[in-house]
């Protein structure tokens, strides 16, 4: 509710006034990320890369599996998981490493210090811009999941598979900020996080050590729910550990960012 000041005008409680101001802080950086994906050419393609991602896939799947096939190669089999690679972890991680490269951008113009002392504040910027990186990194999922055509789950199932790959972005996005001080390390740092997050996929179908090494990579948690849903099990418990892991990292990253940036 409000009250009304002293001069008889309406006012909020402090707490309101510093989130409407929040609020309009985070509003007008919109238009001015979009100017910026406009102008910079990898970040642009990078954004609009999964867009493409799916529809070849899915054109290219029938010729490459009946090619294998006759060289006696069961290709079949792997389209499901090559599906679940390339659109709920990759997707997700691409999305992160645009919103990444747009923080390291800030970072080294000074943008941080700036945001550090408005209303916004440096931790809230940055909550920010993880949120923006799963929001968006969600629906690019499903939308991939539905044209590449290489799963034949349900909408409910690929929700729940964007919901849990959906953190990944995030993460990749404040981890960059994180662990890297220049647009080169940040390369270098993706072209190793491909590796290490595609890893899990290769050994999903194997039990023991195995296993219990690749739950420590984050995208193995999606990787698993999307095993579940492919095997009608319970893919739900699965697809809640992959946004716990995911937040949990997300806050670990928020963390270092907001301690080395004092």
């Amino acid at each position: 509710m409000r009250r009304r000041g002293m001069a008889g005008t309406e006012s909020g409680t402090p707490n309101d006034i510093r989130t409407a101001a929040t609020i309009r802080a985070l509003a007008r950086l919109a238009p001015l990320d979009l100017r910026r994906l406009a102008r910079d050419e990898l970040l642009s393609w990078m954004a609009v890369l999964p867009l493409a991602v799916a529809p070849v896939l899915r054109l290219a799947a029938p010729g490459l599996v009946g090619a294998l096939s006759r060289l006696g190669l069961n290709a079949g089999s792997w389209l499901e998981p090559l599906g679940a690679v390339a659109f709920a972890v990759i997707i997700p991680v691409l999305m992160g490493t645009v919103v990444g490269f747009m923080l390291l951008a800030d970072k080294e113009d000074g943008t941080w210090r700036a945001v550090a002392v408005t209303p916004v504040s440096l931790r809230g910027y940055l909550v920010w811009r993880a949120v923006v990186a799963s929001g968006l990194a969600a629906p690019l999922v499903v939308l991939g999941l539905r044209v590449g055509g290489l799963n034949h789950l349900d909408w409910a199932a690929d929700a729940g598979l964007a919901l849990a790959a959906a953190p990944l972005a995030g993460m990749t996005a404040l981890a960059l900020a994180a662990f890297t001080d220049s647009t080169i390390q940040a390369v270098t740092a993706i072209k190793l996080g491909f590796v290490l997050l595609v890893l899990p996929a290769l050994v999903m179908g194997r039990d023991g050590s195995w296993s219990l090494l690749a739950a420590l990579v984050p995208s193995w948690w999606p990787l698993r729910a999307h095993a579940a849903m492919i095997r009608a099990e319970a893919w739900e418990p699965w697809v809640a550990g992959a946004v716990a892991v995911g937040v949990l990292l997300v806050a670990i990253c928020l963390h270092r960012v907001t301690r080395t940036a004092r």
